[in-house]
C-alpha cells in the first residue's frame, strides 16, 4: 500500500500463479477509472512509489527469463488513469542489473540502487558484485552511475536512499559469541561512486538510516553485552552531529525473528521531519517505545510501555514447518504520531492498531480493534493528511483468509472498508 494524492491509495494484490493486480482506490475505497491493472508473469510488485504530480512508479519482480539465475526487475510508469507513460516500462537487466537494493522517487525521477553479481564463485575477501545508482527520468531515460564493489555480507534490506539521491547502508561484524565485539560500517554510494568521508565505523550493530527533513541520517544501534539500544545522528558527510542518545534501557528490534540471515540488526528509528525520533522494541508479549527530542533528550511521557505483543505476520499452513516469523512494522504519521500493530489479547479477540501521540499517551479514539476472532493487522501506512490505511487479514472457512483495507481518520473514524482478497 502507498498513499497517493487527494485520499487515493495504491494497492498491490498478488494473484497466484504469476500475476499481480495493482489498484488505485479513491477516497471512498472504490477503484478509479482505468484501474486495477494486471501485471502478468510477476512474483511481486513490492515498490509503489507515487509522484507529486499524480503519477506513480512501480517496481515489480518478474519470473526468470530464459533460465536466468536472476529474476527481472521491471519499472513501470503510469498516469492517474492507469495509462502507461511514454518510454515505460523499463527492464533493469537491459542496463546490466541483476536486481536492486533500494528505490525512491526524488522529484519526478526514479532513483534505484541497482546491483550486478560477479557471477562466479566468491572467494573470501573478494567482492560479490557491483552496485550503482541508476536514475530513470519521467520520459524513461536511464542514466547509470559509477559502480562500487559490495561484499558477501551485503545488502538485502541494508540500504536506504536519502533525499539527496545517495544510498546509505550498513554492513556488520557480529563476532563469535554474545560477548564478542560487534561492529558496523556505514556505507554511502552516490551517482559518482563512493561518497567522500565513508565508510564510517560504528561500535555495535547499526540499523539502516532514516532521514529527517534536513537530510540528516538517524540510526538505531544495539551495543554492549546486553545489546541495549541507542541512536546516532550523522550529516551527509559522515560526521556525527548532535541528536543521538544512549541508555534507552532495552534492545531495539527488527521485523524479522528467527528467519535465515541475521535478525540481530535493529530496524531504523521512526523519525519526524523535525528530527524527533522513536525507537521500538517489539516482542511477542510486550512492547516498548522510546521517544527522543531532536536534541536527543528523552521526551516527557515516554517511554511508552504495553503488555500487548506485536503482531506476527504470515500464515503457517497446518502440517507445514514454518521457520521464524516477522512482526508487522510500526509506522509514524504527521504530528509525530506513532502507530503500533498489536496482536489479539485472546483467542476470542482480533488484532488492533494503537496510535500514540507525541505526549506518549494514546490518541483519543484509539486503539481500533478488529472484531472477528483470529483477525490480524499486518501492515499500515499513513497519508500526509493523517488518514491511516490498515491491512486486516481475517480467517475464513476452509483455512482461507480474506484481506480488507480499513481507512481510518486521525480520530479513528472508519472512512471505508474494502475487501481486496475474498477466497
Amino acid at each position: 500500500m502507498a498513499p497517493g494524492t487527494d485520499g487515493d491509495l495504491y494497492v498491490s494484490i498478488p494473484k497466484p500463479p504469476g500475476r499481480v493486480l495493482v489498484a488505485l482506490l479513491d477516497s471512498a475505497g472504490h477503484p478509479r477509472a482505468g484501474w486495477p491493472l494486471v501485471v502478468d508473469g510477476t512474483t511481486s510488485c513490492e515498490q509503489l512509489l507515487p509522484v507529486d504530480d499524480g503519477l506513480v512508479r512501480i517496481l515489480c519482480t518478474l519470473e526468470n527469463r530464459d533460465g536466468s539465475a536472476f529474476a527481472v526487475v521491471r519499472a513501470y510508469g503510469f498516469d492517474s488513469e492507469g495509462r502507461s507513460l511514454a518510454g515505460w516500462p523499463i527492464d533493469l537487466d537491459r542496463y546490466g542489473a541483476d536486481g536492486y537494493f533500494a528505490a525512491r522517487v526524488i522529484g519526478n525521477e526514479l532513483t534505484v540502487l541497482a546491483w550486478k553479481s560477479l557471477g562466479k564463485e566468491i572467494k573470501e575477501g573478494q567482492p560479490a558484485g557491483n552496485a550503482w545508482i541508476a536514475t530513470v527520468a519521467a520520459d524513461g531515460t536511464v542514466r547509470a552511475g559509477s559502480k562500487v564493489p559490495y561484499g558477501t555480507n551485503c545488502c538485502t534490506n541494508a540500504f536506504a536512499l536519502g533525499p539527496d539521491g545517495v544510498a546509505y547502508g550498513t554492513t556488520h561484524q557480529f563476532g563469535q559469541g554474545p560477548s564478542a565485539p560487534k561492529l558496523s560500517q556505514l556505507l554511502a554510494i552516490s551517482f559518482a561512486g563512493v561518497r567522500t568521508g565513508f565508510p564510517v565505523a560504528i561500535a555495535g550493530i547499526a540499523s539502516v538510516p532514516a532521514f529527517d527533513a534536513a537530510g540528516r541520517l538517524h540510526l538505531t544501534v544495539n551495543d554492549g553485552p546486553d545489546q541495549l539500544a541507542g541512536t546516532l545522528v550523522l550529516d551527509t558527510t559522515g560526521q556525527m552531529v548532535a541528536g543521538g542518545s544512549g541508555g534507552l534501557g532495552f534492545s531495539a528490534t527488527d521485523v524479522c525473528v528467527g528467519i535465515e540471515g541475521s535478525c540481530e540488526v535493529p530496524a531504523a528509528p521512526l523519525v519526524g521531519a523535525d528530527g524527533t525520533t522513536f525507537v521500538v522494541g517489539a516482542y511477542l508479549r510486550n512492547t516498548t517505545v522510546a521517544g527522543l527530542s531532536p536534541s536527543g533528550q528523552q521526551l516527557a511521557g515516554w517511554p511508552y510501555r504495553s503488555d500487548a505483543g506485536h503482531q506476527e505476520t504470515g500464515v503457517c499452513i497446518p502440517g507445514e514447518v514454518c521457520e521464524g516469523y516477522s512482526f508487522a512494522a510500526p509506522i509514524m504519521g504527521p504530528g509525530n504520531v506513532v502507530y503500533l500493530l498489536h496482536a489479539a489479547a485472546s483467542t476470542s479477540a482480533g488484532g488492533r492498531i494503537v496510535a500514540i501521540g507525541p505526549d506518549g499517551h494514546l490518541v483519543a479514539g484509539w486503539p481500533v480493534g478488529l472484531k472477528r476472532a483470529g483477525s490480524e493487522v499486518w501492515s499500515a501506512v499513513v497519508a500526509p493528511d493523517g488518514n491511516a490505511y490498515v491491512l486486516a487479514i481475517e480467517p475464513e472457512p476452509n483455512n482461507g483468509h480474506s484481506a480488507t483495507i480499513l481507512a481510518l481518520a486521525p480520530d479513528s473514524t472508519v472512512l471505508y472498508t474494502t475487501t481486496i482478497i475474498d477466497p
